[in-house]
């Protein structure tokens, strides 16, 4: 989740802070935020289909909204902007805060020292020299 969470809020502040935005960049933020719900939701990694976590994780007006820019998406040339998608927008500016609010409360499951793992990898490599 925190990998996630992280791609989402990056590509938000990078790319939907305009008046005109690529589509395509909507798609690097979306996938991430239902990812994060997902992972609240089933604590477990999200599936690798888009439509999958639209279908479980966007309620309709979302998954409605997700299919328009779809569209929009496949009738874009890759490189054109076009106005931002406010419905969009607002969800994202919504979601954001809460999933960093609700990691934020979770336990830090972050590695404090690698020095085993480092003894371990010496040791195998000296043990493959020898």
């Amino acid at each position: 989740m925190y990998s996630y969470l992280h791609m989402a809020e990056g590509n938000y502040r990078e790319y939907l802070k305009h008046d005109l935005v690529r589509p395509k960049k909507y798609l690097y933020i979306l996938r991430p935020i239902l990812a994060c719900k997902w992972v609240l939701k089933n604590n477990a990694p999200p599936p690798m289909l888009f439509s999958e976590l639209v279908a479980t994780e966007a309620g309709p007006e979302l998954a409605q909204e997700i299919d328009k820019l779809l569209k929009i998406k496949l009738n874009t040339p890759e490189l054109e902007e076009a106005p931002k998608i406010t419905p969009l927008n607002d969800f994202i500016e919504e979601t954001l805060p809460f999933l960093r609010g609700r990691m934020d409360s979770l336990p830090d499951g972050r590695v404090g020292s690698f020095d085993g793992l480092n003894r371990l990898f010496l040791d195998a490599l000296a043990s493959g020299l020898a």
